[in-house]
């Protein structure tokens, strides 16, 4: 009897299964189709060219004399770019200008005059390192858009005074590239470049030439969980027409990596302060909304001056960021999101302009 009882409990099982498998419910499906990835545009022109092919020469320059290169960086892709500059491909021709002939350098050596055959003859060997004697001024203003005659920034990140010559900033080989700011979609910056002989400049260097290669590089503000952007900050004073040159020649400053996108603005800052003490990091708000209204506390730590600090967080800044600009200032001159006291020289002020999405 067990038996029989358990064989029916099986097939009551398996009945059961059964019913399960064959049920159905009703149900409605959607398809959409035609979806598409398109990949975004980085592109940019110069003085309206693209591919860009102008050349430029400054030519019988003396020492205490300047020359000048300018151009206009359109962006003309989809997407936001930071941009930088590069010199390379260092080429010094020496006294072809008049071929003199300098026979204590060699029976066929040729100077460009009886002066830069003497001065030459003096060190027993030819001295063509023009790019060591070139003292480099740059500085650069950036307008949101074409029609644009005011500009959203602008910063000088060498000044003569520096006294920087084209093989410091760019390197012997020109393997260094200096980042010049950010170019929002549609905007252009304008570059303006002094190239100063300096006056220490001796005969030795009469009549040589410098020919050399001009790179202007942008990059996408990388976004995505991954990805980050760095934007760097620097010590400044205020210059000339109100333009602010980057201080040169110190370990104050920082660098700002986020990003571009989220539901909060994710961070990290690692910088050296010139005083010690107590600092806040915070947004300051659009271009032209100097810290006051708008401006976010996005975090508070201690500095040791010469030391690396530290600041990092999540914070939501209540909306996006176009054009915007980070500092790192003295807790003492800011309260209730107002900036109280400008201790410039305590101040870390941004090089470029920032953009954030809040997703």
């Amino acid at each position: 009897m067990k038996r029989i009882l358990l064989s029916l409990a099986v097939i009551a099982v398996v009945a059961t299964v059964a019913v399960g498998a064959t049920r159905s419910y009703f149900s409605d499906t959607e398809t959409s189709t035609g979806n598409t990835f398109t990949a975004g545009t980085i592109d940019i022109a110069i003085d309206g060219s693209n591919p860009w092919i102008q050349k430029y020469s400054i030519g019988d320059l003396k020492p205490g004399e300047t020359g000048n290169i300018s151009f206009d960086i359109q962006n003309v892709g989809q997407n936001p770019v930071n941009v930088s500059k590069n010199l390379s491909s260092f080429e010094n021709t020496g006294g072809e200008l008049q071929d003199y002939p300098c026979s204590a350098l060699g029976t066929d050596a040729k100077t460009s005059s009886e002066p830069e055959c003497v001065a030459e003859t003096a060190f027993g060997h030819r001295i063509d390192e023009v790019q060591s004697k070139i003292i480099y001024d740059l500085s650069v203003k950036v307008y949101a858009d074409s029609a644009s005659t005011t500009p959203i920034w602008w910063q000088a990140i060498y000044i003569d005074a520096d006294g920087k010559s084209l093989t410091d900033i760019y390197g012997a080989n020109g393997d260094q590239y200096v980042a010049l700011g950010m170019i929002p979609v549609g905007g252009h910056m304008m570059v303006t470049q002094s190239y100063h002989f300096a006056t220490s400049t001796e005969n030795e260097y009469q009549g040589d030439t410098l020919s050399f290669n001009i790179t202007i590089k942008a990059d996408q503000m990388p976004q995505g969980d991954n990805g980050m952007t760095t934007v760097a900050l620097e010590n400044k004073v205020k210059g000339q027409d109100n333009i602010w040159n980057i201080v040169q020649g110190d370990e104050v400053e920082g660098t700002l990596s986020y990003k571009n996108q989220g539901p909060k603005f994710d961070f990290t800052f690692t910088g050296k302060v010139k005083t010690t003490g107590s600092y806040d990091l915070i947004y300051v708000g659009s271009t032209n909304n100097y810290p006051g209204v708008g401006s976010v506390l996005l975090g508070t730590g201690s500095f040791t001056a010469g030391n690396d600090g530290t600041l990092s967080g999540s914070i939501d800044v209540g909306g996006n960021i176009t054009n915007g600009k980070i500092w790192l200032v003295p807790s003492s001159s800011y309260s209730g999101g107002l900036m109280v006291s400008w201790p410039d020289s305590d101040i870390l002020f941004e090089t470029g302009l920032i953009n954030y999405t809040q997703n």
